[in-house]
């Protein structure tokens, strides 16, 4: 039974859901069609198994299935499993094809994404949908970017029902369109609350076109890159945006008139924020978590996040002994458990560590919990923690540092040692296992098995904020990282940046393998931290190193690598030299598909340039033999005038313009297009797309918030100069091959063939 089961899963193409109260006898039928059709379905009647858990088999058929069949009855609209199936199908890209199984609907709880798509009348189209599930399915995932809540995670309802009523409306069925914030000092559990809220019912049927999430802390590093992730998971289009003016207007228009929420995470400064808040604002919803109330927007929500509840504090406390808060325990321990969670300042943070060594004297070393916690006790009487200001900082800062005491004394020496060396990794990431082995093996000769069992006693005692064995990563509290950092000092941050560099063994950076996990991403930081510029500036001259880079990541990638190079080296003109003709080569680049096609662009583009003549010597040198270079200069070499090449249209390009501020370009081409350019790094913003014939002419407004457009189709556009929107067609008896703004930024000049000259007037 067990294996037809799971091979009749396996072979399905077509899920069925239904509400069985209402909607049986219908899928039955369907489902007999269907088969004889040759579209083998899963139902559950038919796919399920005995004894296992029901959700985690519609998991597994979901998974393998290209459509689900949403057979639409009274009930099936009511029903919360039918509900919870269409979400998770969304969330994998399976079709969802909505069937009208009885006469009358009520169509009015219905999420907004179900009243775009088709709904089949099976006795009138049944050939139509027969011929479509025998299509391929090209659905986008809804996007779901939020990580499973922590086994040890405690509900915290005052604050946590104040941001569902800011975010959803007053029947917590529709979004708001606003931006919401829980602020609050590090530590005291604004992440968590966030994901709690991501993984909440409402909120998921509420912003049913998904849910992003996105890291900066104090040091965000690549910004473009954390945009970039963004706009994949709403698209899966692949960009290498080198300017994040054109990165933000790209995942802007992707949010327009979606119901998304974005999280932005552990947000330090307004500056960072800024490119996560341009519009999408009709449906889209941010919700902030900050330290810093001053980096907030004007008209943000903010909810603060201070200590927990006491009977919160309580039952994070007792995560993993015996019993769960006051539930099965004596009054002696309720009450010593009330009396520390008091004396830690109900702080999160504070309780989670002390529940690591709680959970240690009880589990490993068979302690009673009132001996646990007298040990506690008395390990912060040594250390002088007694009570503390939550509101002062430095108060702050002593209490991690002597609750995080408590928890070094349960580590041998090698143990500690090797826990502080995390903290030469930056804020905020998820460090590879791997990467972590390079350094503890260099520093105490550990292998992979001891590496993990490590992280593993770390995450035990609360000491790593997260450790997923399936990813092979873990993750650092910031909070807890700047402890290591300061008690490091800056000298021994340096040490542990060339102990890592050391660790790798290599001669060039060039031979790191393409499949490294980390250092692909943060050599340049790393180098930086250990002292090493001029290694630095060595590795970015090595054209080698800026293929292979270009390869495993992209152009832009190393390009920002130049750009670090250049900082540390402001006067090296054969570096500023590279680096301007590597960004003019950059279209070509990511186009390539193999190390020898990047290395001979590379190539035979700088080749021709003296000053770089033996950066390319060393290059021909390890060139795979036979390779095709230039014998002569290429004729189609770029004049040193030349910035950038942008490439997209397929036809010539009739006409151009630049904006009054010259942050972007519009281009008029005979394809019946135009396309936005970003003036700084020549990534595509908009394509413009609507003109039914060849564009002739465009221009923008004096204060660039429109353009307008002139075609041989007889028609006039005007467009949003922020999203890319057309916002006004007028058609005229000619072709129009020209056209321009008054400089009052109210009336529009347009030439026609005819001899015809046309003015008009822009009414806003």
């Amino acid at each position: 039974m067990a294996g037809s089961s799971n091979q009749s899963t396996r072979s399905a193409r077509v899920f069925l859901s239904y509400a069985r109260a209402d909607g049986e006898d219908f899928a039955r039928k369907l489902r007999e069609d269907l088969e004889a059709a040759g579209i083998p379905c899963w139902m559950d009647r038919f796919g399920m198994e005995g004894g296992h858990d029901w959700w985690l088999q519609i998991v597994e058929a979901l998974n393998q299935v290209e459509f689900m069949v949403l057979v639409m009855t009274p009930a099936a609209i009511q029903s919360p499993n039918v509900r919870d199936e269409w979400r998770y199908a969304r969330q994998q890209g399976v079709c969802i094809y909505p069937v009208k199984a009885a006469p009358k609907l009520d169509y009015s709880s219905l999420p907004r994404w179900m009243h775009k798509v088709h709904w089949y009348t099976l006795e009138h189209e049944w050939t139509k949908f027969v011929n479509d599930l025998n299509t391929r399915c090209q659905q986008i995932r809804v996007p779901f970017m939020v990580k499973d809540l922590p086994a040890d995670f405690v509900e915290r309802p005052k604050e946590f029902e104040q941001l569902i009523s800011r975010l959803l409306d007053e029947k917590h069925e529709e979004p708001v369109a606003i931006t919401a914030a829980l602020q609050g000092a590090g530590g005291y559990g604004k992440t968590t609350m966030a994901m709690a809220l991501c993984h909440d019912k409402r909120i998921r049927e509420g912003f049913d076109d998904g849910i992003l999430w996105v890291t900066l802390g104090e040091n965000p590093g690549n910004l473009i890159g954390k945009i970039e992730d963004l706009i994949y998971m709403l698209s899966r289009e692949q960009h290498n945006f080198t300017g994040l003016d054109a990165a933000t207007a790209r995942f802007a228009e992707l949010l327009a008139d979606r119901d998304i929420l974005v999280v932005i995470d552990d947000v330090w400064n307004a500056t960072d924020l800024k490119p996560f808040l341009q519009e999408g604002k009709k449906r889209c919803a941010r919700l902030i978590t900050t330290r810093n109330d001053v980096v907030l927007p004007a008209d943000a929500q903010r909810i603060p996040v201070d200590a927990m509840k006491p009977d919160e504090a309580v039952q994070l406390l007792s995560v993993g002994l015996d019993g769960t808060g006051g539930s099965g325990r004596s009054a002696n321990e309720i009450q010593a458990l009330q009396k520390l969670a008091a004396r830690l300042g109900e702080w999160a943070l504070l309780l989670k560590l002390a529940n690591g060594v709680l959970r240690e004297r009880v589990g490993k070393y068979h302690q009673t919990l009132l001996d646990a916690l007298a040990y506690i006790n008395k390990a912060l009487d040594r250390r002088g923690l007694t009570f503390f200001d939550a509101k002062d900082t430095q108060d702050r800062n002593q209490a991690v540092a002597k609750t995080l005491g408590v928890s070094f004394e349960l580590l041998s020496a090698d143990e500690y040692a090797r826990y502080k060396e995390l903290a030469v990794f930056p804020e905020d990431i998820d460090i590879p296992l791997a990467t972590i082995q390079k350094l503890w093996g260099a520093t105490g000769e550990l292998d992979d098995f001891d590496t993990e069992a490590l992280c593993e006693r770390l995450h035990g005692l609360s000491l790593l904020l997260d450790f997923d064995l399936s990813t092979h990563k873990i993750r650092l509290h910031d909070v807890v990282r700047a402890y290591l950092r300061q008690e490091g000092g800056m000298a021994g941050i340096t040490a542990l940046d060339g102990q890592l560099l050391d660790a790798y063994r290599l001669k060039r950076w060039a031979e790191l393998p393409h499949d490294e996990p980390y250092l692909w991403d943060y050599l340049a930081d790393h180098l930086i931290g250990a002292g090493r510029a001029e290694e630095l500036v060595a590795t970015v001259k090595d054209l080698r190193y800026l293929a292979t880079k270009t390869l495993v990541r992209n152009a832009s990638a190393a390009e920002r690598d130049l750009n670090a190079g250049e900082k540390e080296a402001p006067n090296d003109v054969p570096l500023q030299l590279l680096k301007r003709n590597f960004a003019s080569m950059n279209h070509l680049l990511n186009r390539c598909k193999k190390l020898p096609e990047v290395e001979a662009i590379l190539h035979s583009r700088l080749v021709h340039l003296n000053e770089l003549s033996d950066l390319c010597q060393v290059l021909e040198a390890e060139l795979t033999r036979p390779y095709l270079t230039s014998w002569h200069s290429l004729p189609d070499l770029p004049h040193p005038a030349l910035i950038r090449t942008l490439q997209g249209h397929t036809s010539w390009v009739n006409g151009c313009a630049v904006s009054p501020r010259g942050d972007f370009i519009v281009s008029a081409s005979h394809d019946r297009i135009l396309k936005v350019w970003d003036a700084r790094t020549g990534a595509v913003r908009f394509t413009l797309e609507g003109h039914t014939d060849s564009v002739n002419g465009c221009a923008v407004s004096p204060q660039g918030d429109f353009i307008v457009s002139a075609s041989w189709d007889q028609t006039l556009k005007l467009w949003s100069a922020q999203t890319g929107e057309c916002l006004s067609t007028l058609l005229v008896d000619g072709t129009l091959l020209s056209c321009a703004f008054h400089p009052d930024g109210e009336h529009i000049v347009a030439g026609g063939a005819v001899g015809s000259l046309y003015f008009l007037r822009l009414v806003r």
